[in-house]
């Protein structure tokens, strides 16, 4: 008797694809920064990097993480904000912990940590997936808009290391100018534009378009509420303090190393700007790209290749083992958070309606 077909199968196959991707992806992702920080470090002596990362003063590398904890918090508080001006209240230690995890999971698939903190919020808190991407969304926007700002402060700051890091990077600059200047963009973009205008035009009584136009009118619904919201100052506050205490959490390092604690505070502001250049890049954690931009940087401003390299490595290391524990912590403490029903900003009912 032929066997009859299951409904098993074609999940099991569709799950299968999606962990291939992901493992294909999350490779693809660190075989680049490990290409990237062979590429720095073969032409090092390892042992002349490894000895100058030896003799750091670990005890201030330590006193500095308090300030990477205290900037995600700051994150955490701004991301509340944004949740309370659509009418959700959730547990402040849930947003918390969450945001701790999503910069833990993002070094084990880049930026897959963003989608896993909305996710995570929706789960134990009840708060619909859109509305929690969409306020992420804003908040990510800002953090973008306050890197460019940071980027702009060293620009006016010390202009003649631009000057000089192009000049001693050209590869970097080329590349820049070719993506800005390359005809495949524009028709990309023009391409992309078109598809949009026949889709909402043509195909407006399709049941997908109808769909897509409802999500799109909700957005645009929660994003007036959010620009209409009364925090705004506080949202202000909360981004100054994130930022500055990343800056700080990266500065005080410089004081761990006697090559680098008499660059001062606005050398220490460039380097760090140019470190989340670095960062902004997807691949895990910043993994190589950091390094190159912190290397570089150090470079122009006199400091030894072996040197830079250790100080990369070293603060690197550290660091990013902190964010990781912080990250499994929250993670692990999610479930444990003691959520009542008034602590939402809607009830549970009305919550899973939307």
């Amino acid at each position: 008797m032929p066997f009859a077909p299951t409904l098993e199968r074609p999940y099991s196959v569709k799950m299968n694809s999606k962990r291939i991707q992901d493992i294909l992806k999350t490779t693809l992702s660190l075989a680049l920064g490990v290409a990237i920080i062979w590429l720095l470090y073969r032409k090092t002596n390892l042992r002349e990097v490894w000895e100058i990362a030896s003799s750091a003063h670990f005890g201030i590398i330590a006193s500095s993480l308090v300030f990477g904890l205290l900037g995600n918090y700051f994150r955490a508080l701004r991301w509340e904000l944004f949740l309370n001006s659509l009418g959700y209240r959730p547990k402040r230690e849930s947003i918390v912990f969450a945001t701790f995890g999503n910069y833990a999971v993002n070094f084990l698939l880049p930026r897959a940590g963003d989608l896993w903190r909305c996710g995570i919020v929706t789960k134990y808190d009840q708060i619909p997936f859109s509305k929690t991407f969409e306020t992420f969304f804003v908040d990510k926007i800002l953090d973008i808009l306050a890197g460019v700002v940071l980027v702009i402060i060293s620009l006016a700051l010390y202009v003649d290391f631009f000057v000089s890091y192009f000049h001693q990077n050209p590869g970097f600059a080329e590349n820049f100018t070719k993506l800005f200047t390359s005809v495949w963009l524009y028709l990309l973009l023009i391409l992309i534009s078109g598809g949009i205008f026949v889709m909402f035009f043509y195909f407006k009584e399709n049941p997908l378009v109808k769909k897509v136009n409802k999500f799109l009118r909700v957005v645009q619904y929660d994003m007036v509420l959010i620009a209409k919201m009364k925090s705004k100052g506080k949202i202000i506050i909360y981004t100054v303090l994130a930022w500055l205490s990343f800056y700080v959490y990266f500065y005080i390092c410089f004081y761990a190393f006697d090559f680098t604690k008499n660059l001062g505070p606005i050398i220490g502001w460039i380097v760090y700007a140019m470190s989340n250049v670095g960062v902004a890049v997807p691949v895990q954690g910043g993994v190589g790209t950091w390094h190159f931009m912190v290397i570089s940087s150090l470079v122009i401003f006199g400091i030894g290749y072996e040197e830079a390299s250790a100080f990369a490595g070293a603060i690197f290391t550290v660091q990013s083992v902190w964010i990781i524990l912080l990250g499994v912590m929250g993670i692990l403490a999610l479930p444990y958070v003691k959520r009542e029903k008034e602590n939402l900003g809607l009830p549970v009912i009305e919550n899973q309606k939307q």
